[in-house]
């Protein structure tokens, strides 16, 4: 039910018939929410732990470790795919997409140390750090055979920002950032697969995560604006070469033409974005305004 739900309610949107697909869209993600129960004070309280914890890390300023690796990160849905087509149609980069890496290789440290991550983390040695960014770059070290420069386009793994600095103080992590009430409306309207966005299937929900996500955004923008900034996905369309260049600078890369086209890159795409972004960048992708008044309990969360 929830996979023909979703499927019915984009068609019914496709169709002018809103009010029609806000109800198909609702059913649908109650059903599914039944099997992927999500709790947002156990989420807060681990998210509020790690940043503390990894708050705590001494980063090494000067490494070029890890700087073969650019995260993208931010929630589902947030234009992520299409900043990483950008970065993928530079002759340096390889376009990756979501990869598993980092969550699991501090994983298996947690199992290993058998603590979670916000209770190891302080006590872990510069060594330590450095076997786990090994660990990284061994992992995901396919991506660079012919390009020197790789993404990462898992889009939680903004909960492990700080920990994988402490691991590749080169890399950069790039948050990419969309109108709050169109991501969040998107991701509702979206049946992720099982474990990737738990949190989707309700509005109150929705917010939680990204309130959460936010601060976590703001942390490490001042902390380590070096290595982790925003970028706004409405920028990118509405002004695409400086967007653009600031990126490249950004990642250290130079500034090709070719990334003004990020439609016309070769590439394999894996997301729910992937016909979106065969496109030319282009305005006019909103589509929760169509919704009016049925979508003010999720705008009043999403500025709350």
């Amino acid at each position: 039910r929830s996979f023909v739900g979703f499927a019915l309610g984009q068609a019914q949107e496709a169709a002018g018939r809103h009010e029609e697909a806000f109800a198909t869209f609702a059913r649908a993600n109650r059903a599914a929410a039944v099997t992927r129960p999500w709790n947002p004070v156990v989420f807060s309280a681990q998210i509020h732990g790690i940043n503390a914890a990894c708050g705590q890390i001494a980063i090494e300023e000067d490494s070029t470790r890890g700087a073969e690796v650019v995260f993208l990160v931010g929630l589902p849905r947030s234009g992520s795919t299409l900043f990483e087509q950008v970065l993928a149609a530079h002759p340096q980069v390889e376009g990756a997409s979501e990869l598993p890496w980092l969550e699991r290789v501090l994983a298996e440290e947690s199992q290993r140390c058998r603590l979670p991550l916000e209770t190891w983390a302080p006590q872990a040695s510069a060594a330590d750090w450095e076997r786990l960014g090994r660990n990284y770059l061994a992992a995901t070290a396919r991506w660079r055979g012919t390009r020197p420069v790789s993404t990462d386009k898992m889009p939680g793994n903004w909960r492990f920002a700080g920990a994988a600095m402490a691991m590749l103080p080169g890399a950069r992590f790039v948050d990419c950032r969309r109108d709050g009430v169109e991501t969040g409306f998107s991701c509702f309207k979206q049946l992720f697969a099982p474990g990737m966005a738990d949190w989707a299937f309700d509005f109150a929900h929705i917010g939680a995560y990204w309130k959460e996500y936010l601060t976590a955004a703001s942390l490490w923008n001042t902390r380590q604006p070096k290595r982790f900034r925003t970028f706004h996905y409405e920028e990118l369309v509405a002004d695409t070469e400086s967007t653009v260049r600031e990126l490249l600078e950004f990642c250290g890369l130079p500034f090709t033409a070719a990334c003004l086209a990020p439609h016309e890159a070769q590439r394999a795409i894996r997301t729910a974005s992937a016909a979106q972004v065969r496109q030319p960048i282009r305005t006019g992708t909103a589509r929760a305004g169509r919704y009016g008044a049925l979508l003010d309990p999720l705008r009043r969360l999403m500025q709350a």
